[in-house]
């Protein structure tokens, strides 16, 4: 038995034929698969009740915007104070370091209240200032352009006869004309002391509309005063709200959101402040050196006006030039070509290493969101558009950067 193999069972090489149909049937499916259908099924679900929610708006587009415009009436002091606490927080948080350099061995809990009264006198003294200072500016030059009238009325005629006397020269023929300066004068008086259409009722119509507005003010200031008194506590009660309703992710990318928001923004107002300055002492001097009139209550108004980016300092140079205007015209001439110079030197020089390294937004985006902003929102728009162009353009520099790792 020696001499002949025993054959073995094959059972343990032989491979079972394996009833793949029959597998395939009862192998439970993929638990990513089951995840992704009730993932497209939950995202299809949100997408048409947005839908429907938006079809809805669209046809009801009055009861919306009425119901809007009253939850923004019920929420604008708030808004406001919260615009005005962000304001003087820029002005209170060098003036907190400062305060901490400086004065050491004083109590800590002076800190806050010193700084924050500095800070608010500060920037609501600039603003009143300015008001006060363009007031009686443009009270004088309208009543020195009333008594200077007859005299323009002279210049005109004669300009108007010599060109007429030149006309004839060559055989074209103009109508003389005689204006009666007195009868001028009293159709500006009266337009001015009108009560319908003059210059006074518009602005008693304005201070009006002022003082209706002077609880939403006084109540946005308070707020504005609660909210830098106890930012601390206010943002820690914040960043608590968040992470309880939100998820650790969600949250810690809100909170990474708003962080960079915040920073743009007081980046940009810093910025815009720097460059207010700026403009306002380069227009003040030179127009000490041109001898041009009001040089104070106009420079004041050109650097406030100048907040507002790329356009704002043409809305004050235009204000500026009609008050110059009304007073000596030759010089309001100087006044215009000295503008367009120094906007070009604050167009090519100031504003692209004060303001656009401060936010960190590419030139032809900051006219594109001021033109856009101001398109559709107005003042506000142009003010604020900038800041939130640069915080989506770092959003979307983020999500490039994350894509280019992945990849």
């Amino acid at each position: 038995m020696t001499g002949f193999p025993i054959p073995t069972e094959r059972k343990y090489m032989e491979k079972k034929p394996q009833n793949t149909a029959g597998d395939r049937n009862e192998d439970p499916a993929p638990q990513g698969s089951k995840w992704l259908d009730k993932t497209i099924i939950r995202y299809i679900t949100r997408a048409l009740v947005l839908l429907i929610i938006f079809a809805w708006a669209l046809v009801n587009l009055d009861v919306v915007l009425r119901f809007l415009g009253k939850v923004l009436a019920l929420f604008t002091p708030f808004l406001i104070g919260g615009a005005i606490a962000f304001l003087i927080n820029v002005v209170l948080r060098p003036l907190e370091c400062c305060w901490n350099k400086v004065c050491r061995k004083a109590p800590a809990k002076l800190a806050r209240p010193v700084c924050l009264t500095l800070s608010a006198v500060l920037v609501f003294g600039i603003l009143f200032a300015v008001v006060f200072m363009m007031i009686p500016s443009l009270r004088e030059s309208g009543d020195e352009f009333i008594q200077n009238i007859p005299m323009y009325v002279d210049e005109i005629g004669r300009w108007w006869a010599d060109t007429v006397h030149f006309a004839a020269k060559y055989n074209i023929i103009l109508p003389e004309y005689a204006i009666d300066s007195d009868l001028l004068i009293e159709k500006i008086t009266t337009f001015i002391n009108d009560e319908g259409s003059g210059i006074i009722t518009v602005t008693w119509g304005a201070a009006t509309s002022i003082l209706s507005g002077l609880v939403d003010v006084l109540l946005a200031f308070v707020f504005a005063l609660y909210l830098l008194a106890k930012k601390e506590v206010v943002a820690a009660h914040l960043k608590k709200l968040i992470t309880t309703v939100l998820s650790q992710k969600k949250a810690k990318r809100l909170l990474s959101i708003a962080s960079l928001t915040n920073q743009t923004f007081t980046n940009f107002v810093s910025g815009q402040l720097t460059e207010a300055v700026i403009i306002g002492v380069l227009c003040f001097f030179g127009m000490l050196i041109l001898r041009i009139p009001y040089a104070g209550a106009v420079s004041a108004f050109v650097a406030v006006t100048a907040l507002v980016p790329i356009f704002g300092a043409w809305l004050g140079g235009g204000l500026g030039a009609f008050l110059i205007l009304l007073a000596e015209p030759i010089k309001a001439v100087w006044f215009i070509i000295y503008l367009l110079i120094l906007q070009q030197v604050e167009g090519n020089l100031i504003y692209p290493k004060v303001v656009g390294k401060s936010v960190g937004l590419p030139g032809l985006l900051v006219l594109m969101a001021v033109t856009i902003g101001g398109g559709a929102f107005g003042i506000l728009g142009m003010l604020f558009s900038v800041p939130v162009c640069a915080v989506l353009y770092s959003l979307y520099l983020e999500f490039m950067k994350k894509s280019n790792a992945r990849s």
